[in-house]
């Protein structure tokens, strides 16, 4: 959808779009605010990834500028739509992922080879697989294209209204059922997109969604950021292990009362 020069400047959705935002995302599984954040940002976060790229303690190097900017973990708009579909008392966690596709990258497959294209899958599957009712929303990413995402760079391949799909019953002998739950042959029945659009776009997508990446064709590395927002249910066994990486106070002393909520099971380190 597109955001208009108001709603950037105000940093706020109007409640037509915000409207029609939720129920995009309700409905087709994802939602695309097409070129929100600007190119600058976009060049500065890929050449800081490319400098950091061989330093090995990547967990500490990314949580610095520009990868923690604001417009980036506290996108305003994108955190506007996660509130209204699953409240306030939402989590994610730091340093955040990039996605990545090279030419001639090779997947490999569910019978053990490899193809120059990922297999279908979902990041997450639903709550109770099996069950006949698809439960709200409570895992959503936020994807951020650092280049022009095209079909020749391979763009992502997304099935619209997939993470509708009730799981069937579960397959004990297939360690992939929890994610793979389709096969190209059911995703060949099925419309499905691809996620054609300009750097700095912002995507709000339902983690269960059947989606892909498809083939490099050129020279240029295509690369994503990908933040996860989860319900708070989903930690209230506690900390897993992911929150072991420290926000240094320098930073965290930055933050939005908004973005320390967000991130409020990381300790904060001097």
């Amino acid at each position: 959808m597109e955001v208009s020069l108001e709603e950037l400047e105000k940093n706020e959705l109007n409640t037509e779009n915000l409207d029609i935002a939720v129920r995009t995302l309700n409905e087709a599984g994802y939602v695309i605010l097409e070129k929100i954040l600007p190119i600058n940002l976009m060049k500065r976060i890929r050449s800081s990834l490319e400098e950091r790229s061989n330093q090995n303690d990547e967990a500490v190097t990314l949580m610095s500028m520009p990868f923690l900017d604001p417009r980036i973990i506290d996108n305003p708009l994108a955190m506007q739509i996660i509130e209204e579909a699953m409240g306030n008392k939402f989590f994610s966690s730091l340093p955040y992922g990039f996605n990545t596709t090279i030419r001639d990258a090779l997947y490999g497959t569910v019978d053990g080879g490899e193809s120059d294209t990922q297999w279908i899958h979902r990041d997450a599957g639903q709550l109770f697989p099996g069950f006949p009712i698809v439960l709200p929303i409570s895992k959503i990413v936020v994807n951020i294209p650092l280049v022009d995402f095209t079909v020749e760079n391979g763009c992502t391949e997304l099935w619209p209204g997939s993470h509708l799909i009730v799981d069937p019953p579960i397959d004990v002998n297939d360690p992939y059922h929890a994610y793979h739950v389709c096969s190209e042959e059911r995703a060949a029945t099925l419309p499905s997109i691809r996620l054609v659009m300009p750097a700095g776009s912002v995507v709000v997508r339902d983690m269960r969604c059947w989606h892909r990446a498809m083939p490099n064709h050129t020279d240029k590395t295509r690369t994503m950021i990908a933040i996860v927002y989860l319900r708070q249910f989903h930690n209230t066994m506690g900390d897993h292990g992911v929150f072991r990486s420290g926000i240094p106070e320098e930073m965290w002393e930055q933050m939005s009362d908004r973005v320390k909520s967000v991130y409020r099971f990381h300790p904060v380190i001097e």
